[in-house]
């Protein structure tokens, strides 16, 4: 019986070994596109054209945004969000639209609370008790803004989407206001805030997307000219908006699906609509980007990332097709094989703990039978071993530099364990997603939107830029708001 397991264990063992390197090769194309990007960018690119710069995106007239917030049972968060974007944002042309539910008092209170403060800050109420999904609770503050715009003399160029608790950057919407209406949706990194170096479940959000946002969302925008919503940190012209709810007769976001963000990046890319990936510097170490806690226990960490993979995997396969021309169809490959490359890493746990058993007895029982390798010299899965060691190595560096440039030396260290802990809550999340979608499929049973648990930090409204060159030029603008205000 112990043989004829170590024969299903070597045939694992080489399957496993087999789909790895398949999944490595994949992931080194991308690496190796993004450092030529780089090194075309900066030798080419950026000697014959200037980038621009933050005084460039403080110059360009106002125009006026939408910013759009859902929020179910958040009266924990919402206030303290609230106050920190109002005060932050370097901008005067903007008003929050906050969606609610009837039957969540404590949100409406507490954003009721310091609304007369802000002549710019609105209720949305939903007709229906909560909780329903996040798209249903867009679509009607988006139709709030509709009734909004048609007593209002303007309309807005753009609309942006926020969660709860969010931490705005000063100057998103300058950057918004310099790319839009010429692109159709402008997304700006999302950074993790930091955990404390031993909490591997919400730490492991940094390593993840800080090598997304830095390197992955790149290459996908040069080579796909698609890119992903995050959900927040969006902004859609008015353009997209009017492409996706059919000149507005239809409700923009999709109701069925557990991640209407990509759903929604997905139909501007069909409508071939500008989308554009905006790493933007306001000066040194200051990116424009959305900061959030991400969740720090496995079962927040598993409903999310279940609820991910089942809109961005299961549904948009199904219902997004292989659409678009081959770079497209590539980078919907790379969506949807974080199934098997959650499976696939567990597989290797499995059969890496197995081999280190054998290896255990063995040693503890020299003069008892000793079996044979399971990784004889000279055979093929040698050689499939060693590049996998190889492509291992380079993953590992990859992911300690990228955590390195947001986070610093020490976090970028810990991304190794939390690498490994990682995919053991990737796996627990692919099996959670595969069992919830295998019911929807089978028993017809609804999938339900999962709400992740929010919270905020203790905090003082983001100050504007200290070290930025354009410091001084943001005061100022600021103090002039104030007063006209």
């Amino acid at each position: 019986m112990f043989t004829s397991y170590l024969f299903f264990l070597k045939i694992l063992f080489l399957l496993t070994a087999v789909l790895i390197l398949l999944s490595n090769i994949d992931d080194a194309f991308v690496d190796v596109y993004y450092i030529i990007y780089k090194i075309r960018r900066k030798f080419f690119i950026y000697r014959k054209y200037r980038p621009f710069q933050a005084k460039d995106i403080l110059a360009k007239e106002e125009q006026y945004f939408a910013i759009l917030i859902p929020a179910w049972q958040e009266s924990s968060v919402i206030a303290a969000m609230l106050k920190n974007t109002l005060s932050s944002y370097n901008y005067r042309n903007y008003h929050i639209f906050v969606g609610c539910y009837p039957n969540d008092p404590d949100t409406i209170s507490e954003i009721e609370k310091i609304q007369p403060q802000y002549t710019n800050l609105h209720i949305s109420l939903l007709p229906n008790p909560g909780p329903t999904s996040k798209a249903d609770c867009l679509n009607q503050i988006y139709a709030d803004i509709r009734h909004f715009e048609n007593n209002s003399p303007f309309e807005f160029t753009g609309y942006i989407l926020h969660d709860a608790e969010d931490i705005v950057h000063p100057l998103e919407l300058k950057l918004y206001n310099h790319l839009i209406p010429r692109k159709d949706m402008v997304q700006i990194p999302v950074i993790p805030l930091e955990r404390p170096w031993y909490d591997l479940t919400g730490g492991h959000y940094q390593d993840e997307f800080a090598e997304n946002h830095i390197k992955e969302m790149v290459v996908r925008e040069s080579l796909t000219g698609h890119v992903p919503s995050a959900g927040v940190g969006t902004a859609i012209s008015r353009r997209a908006m009017s492409l996706i709810s059919n000149n507005h007769s239809e409700l923009p976001f999709d109701t069925g699906n557990l991640t209407e963000d990509y759903d929604l990046a997905l139909r501007l890319k069909k409508g071939n609509l500008r989308l554009i990936f905006a790493r933007f510097y306001a000066g040194p170490q200051d990116i424009i980007a959305t900061r959030e806690f991400f969740p720090n226990t496995v079962d927040a960490v598993v409903r999310q990332k279940s609820r991910w993979l089942m809109g961005i995997a299961f549904q948009g396969w199904r219902n997004q097709k292989w659409h678009g021309p081959l770079p497209l169809k590539y980078a919907l490959f790379r969506d949807r094989k974080s199934i098997s490359t959650a499976l696939l890493s567990i597989a290797a746990y499995f059969v890496m703990l197995n081999i280190l058993l054998v290896w255990f007895v063995e040693w503890l029982i020299p003069e008892g039978y000793h079996y044979p390798p399971l990784v004889r010299s000279g055979e093929a899965l040698e050689y499939i071993l060693w590049a996998n060691l190889f492509f291992l190595s380079s993953r590992i560096l990859h992911r300690f530099y990228f955590t390195y440039q947001i986070y610093g030396f020490l976090t970028g260290l810990m991304s190794l364990p939390r690498q490994l802990w990682g995919n053991v809550l990737n796996f627990m999340a692919c099996i959670r997603a595969i069992y919830l979608y295998s019911e929807h499929l089978l028993f017809d049973k609804p999938l339900v939107w999962d709400k992740t648990d929010h919270m905020f930090p203790d905090m003082e409204p983001l100050s504007p830029y200290q070290g930025s060159p354009v410091a001084s030029d943001i005061k100022k603008q600021k103090a002039l708001y104030e007063q006209q205000s």
